[in-house]
């Protein structure tokens, strides 16, 4: 029987294969074309969003033609990326703090705070999501506050945790926790909270299928909606792309961090963010997405019909990363 896998990271490269003057430069018919090589090489079908930032500052959607047209598809767990983000205007806004303790918003909960959950290093595991998920899919009646519920329970009913609190160990728990939290700050649902403070267009959205998981997996996106906000909430001109190092992280690898909802590094004198997601469900759902956005001059969103292996991702990553510095 298929191993169900249904989220998951992958740390990759995100850098040039030889070392040269960091520089982004968008090749567009490079990427879309190194994009679609690999798509055969998997032998499925896929989406790609691209953007650049001109000379003049303004940030463009690109594609290689004026036929290419891409569609809304499943962010999985490229999702909390958004999260994050919104977790972010909230701490900004003075409503919620990085040292705020979870049972201080929820009463009955594990003593750990949002900056724990918004970096995996709550200690909390093992991920109770791995099992459920599968059972909610296309639950779009119920509210994402009643799965993340779920998981609560979950977690509160374990005598003791897989983890250990402060260091990283990636899961969906925290993410579902920290929608939770998000609620409890304006007593609204997550996605009311999080579309209003980040500013967001119905281009992305709960998804169909996957949006009981809304906060940890469950969104989706036109890719150049993505890509947008990539670019305003992680370049350089954002409160993270300044300088994520300033904001909650953890190292993850030499040289390699988790922070917002991302991956990311130094490269030059300015930082490479990626994150890969997936939707893996035998019979019912396969889905898979990468999101990068390197130095803040290029980002791209793939968007892919397959549950791909590790090195297939890393294979991604890098020929991507490659057709971004030729």
């Amino acid at each position: 029987m298929r191993h169900v896998i249904a989220i998951t990271l992958l740390f990759g490269l995100a850098l040039p294969a030889t070392a040269q003057e960091p520089r982004a430069q968008l090749n567009a018919v490079g990427l879309k074309s190194a994009y679609d090589d690999w798509l055969v090489a998997q032998s499925t079908t896929g989406t790609l969003g691209m953007g650049t930032r001109l000379d003049d500052g303004r940030w463009v959607a690109l594609r290689d033609s004026e036929s290419d047209t891409v569609q809304m598809g499943e962010l999985a767990s490229v999702s909390k990326s958004i999260t994050a983000a919104c977790a972010l205007q909230l701490v900004e806004g003075g409503q919620l703090e990085w040292s705020t303790r979870l049972p201080a918003l929820l009463g009955t909960a594990p003593d750990v705070t949002i900056a724990e959950l918004i970096t995996h290093t709550s200690g909390l595991g093992p991920d109770s999501t791995q099992a459920t998920m599968p059972s909610w899919l296309g639950r779009t009646t119920d509210s994402t506050a009643h799965f993340s519920d779920h998981v609560l329970n979950a977690v509160n009913a374990r005598e003791t945790q897989q983890g250990n609190r402060g260091a990283y160990l990636y899961n969906n728990e925290n993410y579902a926790l920290l929608g939770l939290a998000i609620e409890a700050v304006n007593e609204s649902p997550y996605w009311e909270t999080c579309k209003a403070a980040l500013d967001l267009s119905d281009d992305i959205s709960p998804s169909p299928r996957a949006g009981a998981f809304q906060p940890w997996g469950g969104l989706q996106a036109h890719p150049d909606a993505y890509v947008s906000f990539l670019e305003t909430h992680f370049g350089p001109n954002s409160i993270i792309g300044a300088d994520p190092f300033a904001l909650p992280h953890v190292e993850i690898a030499e040289g390699v961090y988790y922070g917002l909802g991302m991956v990311f590094r130094r490269f030059g004198d300015s930082f490479n963010f990626w994150h890969f997601g997936a939707l893996c469900f035998p019979e019912q759902m396969n889905a898979g997405s990468y999101a990068a956005l390197w130095e803040g001059e290029v980002g791209a969103l793939a968007l892919y019909d397959a549950c791909v292996d590790w090195p297939a991702m890393g294979a991604l990553d890098g020929t991507l990363t490659r057709a971004v510095y030729p």
